[in-house]
């Protein structure tokens, strides 16, 4: 079995990251690990495979972005004990198994959610719809216990309001009621 190896490449910016990552993977047979964000701006390109292939790749992607500002420095560190397979591969693997945890979690309540709001939804609709029917029975107290997206939508619909769209839009709850009142109260 081939002994395997850890190539670091850091890079000033994601850009050069992925640039850097591009020429190392087309130049060998190596395997991304991880392009891991140090710091801010500062991106280290982490390399696996067989020792001469890390070497290549590496070699070859300094080659190309040498010359370019955003290259800080690289390292190859060959022959990997098995146990630092604990600072790489485990973590990955967590996250990915919480991610996919997570969402097989999430599909199945949110398919739930999804068709319990639906009715509520609909009933909401016809409240809404026989408020505005009945804009003329409205008194204060009954306007005041509406909530502000209602009064809104009895705003928008009611004829002869004094207020323009954008005002009902930002409108605070007392002065839809007052502007209402002095609407349903002319008619």
């Amino acid at each position: 079995m081939a002994d395997r190896a850890l190539g670091l490449i850091e890079v000033k910016g994601y850009l050069g990251a992925v640039v850097a990552a591009d020429a190392a993977l087309k130049a060998a047979n190596v395997s991304l690990l991880n392009i891991e964000t140090v710091k801010a701006g500062l991106n280290t390109v982490q390399l696996i495979g067989d020792v001469s292939a890390v070497r290549s790749a590496v070699d070859a992607a300094v080659e190309l972005v040498q010359d370019k500002p955003y290259y800080l420095a690289s390292h190859v560190i060959s022959r990997l004990d098995n146990q630092t397979d604990l600072l790489f591969v485990p973590k990955r693997n967590s996250k990915t198994a919480k991610k996919e945890i997570a969402s097989t979690a999430e599909t199945i309540p949110s398919e739930k959610i999804e068709e319990k709001p639906q009715p509520v939804k609909e009933t909401k609709a016809k409240p809404a719809e026989k408020l505005e029917g009945e804009t003329r029975t409205y008194t204060r107290e009954k306007l005041e216990k509406l909530k502000v997206v209602e009064l809104r939508s009895l705003a928008y619909h009611q004829e002869g309001i004094r207020l323009s769209k954008k005002e009902i839009k930002f409108a605070n709850k007392k002065l839809l009621v007052e502007t209402l009142m002095e609407t349903i109260g002319e008619e």
